[in-house]
């Protein structure tokens, strides 16, 4: 089976511990839904993924609730621009903070946001490698076990 680099094996969909069935990767899911129309929101009133001066260097990309200097977290910079209600959107798991990762691809017209799930399905791990920045030398899923992703 296919896995993490750095979690265990994905577990195939239909069993008694898949990603269903557990109740945190339940939520990363549905964080990553909020994010998504977030962002998607964003997109359609500003013409770009870019949360501007959000993110590493204001580029609007990285870990999404991790404010880095002289920027702001990119949920924040959507929360700001009322886009998103709450302000901060990280994994449920403490130990696992920060969790969500946002790339932009293609001159910020493509994006994908990430997250590292307990039980990911084969067909989880095979999309995230698929997405923008999924794979390479600083891929969401080659380099940060990210399993799961959403984008455009």
């Amino acid at each position: 089976m296919v896995g993490s680099p750095s979690g265990p094996p994905a577990t195939p969909a239909g069993t008694a511990s898949s990603a269903v069935t557990d109740p945190r990767d339940a939520q990363r899911k549905a964080d990553l839904g909020t994010l998504q129309a977030a962002i998607e929101a964003y997109a359609k009133a500003n013409g770009s993924y870019q949360a501007k001066g959000g993110g590493s260097r204001g580029t609007g990309m990285g870990w999404i609730n991790l404010p880095y200097p002289g920027a702001i977290s990119v949920a924040k910079a959507l929360h700001d621009g009322g886009y998103l209600a709450a302000s901060s959107v990280d994994d449920p798991d403490p130990a696992k903070r920060p969790g969500y990762m946002i790339y932009l691809c293609n001159e910020a017209k493509q994006y994908s946001i990430s997250a590292t799930l307990e039980h990911p399905t084969a067909a989880d791990v095979a999309h995230a490698q698929t997405t923008c920045n999924g794979t390479g030398p600083n891929g969401t899923y080659a380099v940060y076990g990210k399993n799961y992703s959403v984008g455009n």
